[in-house]
C-alpha cells in the first residue's frame, strides 16, 4: 500500500472518531422526543422535599352583636366556627394565631390532631385570646410545619398534588342572627290608656287627654302595673327623668292579652381555606 492510501485511511479514522467525541459531549435536549427527564431536576427532587417551610391556612372570623347602623356589617348576632381536620394517617402539629382587625396579634397555641380527628376554634376561644369585646373581627393563621416525616418517601399524603400540599382540611362556618334567642312565641299586653297630665310638659299636648293604646311583652305569671308599663315607655321616649314620669298621671282603659312569634332572620355561610406555601 502506498504511503498516500495510508495517510488518507488515517486521516478518515481520524476524522470519525472527531465526529462521535462531538456527538457524545453535546448537550442533551431535555424536552427531546424521546428523551427521559431527570427526575432530580423536578421542583421535589429525589427525596420528594418542598422548598417551601410551612403550609399556612387564613381564616376569616366575625363574633358578638352589631346594633343599630355602627357597622361593619348589618345588625345581628355573628358566630364563626372554623373546624380543621387533620385528613392523614399520622399526627400533625400546628400553632393557631388570632390577628384583630386594627388590633392586636395574639401569642401563638400550640395543638396536636391524632390521625383522621378534628376539632373546632369557635368564638368562646377567640374571646379567651383577644377579649370580650361587643364585636371582635379579624383572621385566625393556622400554619403547619413542614416536618421531615410529611415528606418522606415512605410516607403517603394525603391531598398532596405536585408542589401543592393539602395537610388538612379547613371549613369556616359562619351564622348571622337577628335575634339573640331562637324563634318562640311570647306573650304581649295591649294596653288602652290616656295621659291625663304631664307636669313636665315633655310630652307633646296632642297626646294629652286623647285614647291610646301600646302593646308591650309580658310573661307568664308576672304581676305587673300596667300604668307603671306605659310610664317607662314615655319615660324612655320623651327624655323624662325618674320623678318626671311617676308624676305622669296615667288613665288605664283596658288590657288584653295576646301571643305573638319572634322571627328570626337567619344566615349561614361554608367556606373551604386553601392552603398557602409559605418558605
Amino acid at each position: 500500500m502506498s504511503q498516500v492510501k495510508s495517510l488518507a485511511i488515517v486521516v478518515a479514522i481520524a476524522a470519525a472518531i472527531s465526529v462521535v467525541v462531538l456527538f457524545v459531549s453535546l448537550p442533551r435536549d431535555q424536552n427531546a422526543p424521546g428523551l427521559a427527564q431527570n427526575d432530580s431536576d423536578s421542583p421535589l427532587g429525589s427525596s420528594n422535599v418542598p422548598a417551601a417551610k410551612n403550609v399556612v391556612y387564613t381564616a376569616k372570623f366575625e363574633c358578638g352583636t352589631i346594633s343599630g347602623e355602627e357597622g361593619p356589617l348589618r345588625p345581628g348576632h355573628y358566630d364563626t366556627d372554623i373546624g380543621i381536620l387533620n385528613k392523614q394517617d399520622f399526627g400533625v402539629q400546628f400553632t393557631w394565631t388570632a390577628v384583630v382587625n386594627d388590633g392586636r396579634t395574639t401569642h401563638p397555641v400550640l395543638m396536636a390532631l391524632e390521625p383522621q380527628t378534628s376539632i373546632g376554634i369557635v368564638c368562646d376561644n377567640l374571646r379567651q385570646l383577644v377579649g370580650d369585646e361587643k364585636f371582635v373581627e379579624g383572621f385566625v393563621i393556622i400554619d403547619v410545619p413542614m416536618s421531615g416525616q410529611l415528606f418522606s418517601e415512605s410516607t403517603a399524603v394525603v391531598g398532596r398534588q405536585g408542589e401543592t400540599i393539602d395537610i388538612l382540611d379547613v371549613q369556616v362556618f359562619y351564622t348571622a342572627n337577628a335575634l339573640e334567642e331562637l324563634s318562640h312565641e311570647i306573650l304581649v299586653d295591649k294596653i288602652v290608656f290616656a295621659i291625663e297630665s304631664d307636669p313636665s310638659g315633655k310630652v307633646p299636648q296632642e297626646m294629652i287627654g286623647r285614647t291610646l293604646d301600646m302593646t308591650v311583652r309580658s310573661g307568664l305569671d308576672e304581676i305587673s302595673d300596667p300604668a307603671e308599663k306605659v310610664r317607662n315607655v314615655i319615660a324612655g321616649k320623651y327624655d323624662l327623668s325618674e320623678q318626671e314620669a311617676a308624676d305622669l298621671k296615667i288613665k288605664i282603659e283596658m288590657v288584653s292579652v295576646g301571643a305573638g312569634t319572634m322571627i328570626d332572620d337567619h344566615a349561614l355561610s361554608l367556606s373551604r381555606v386553601p392552603p398557602q406555601a409559605r418558605g
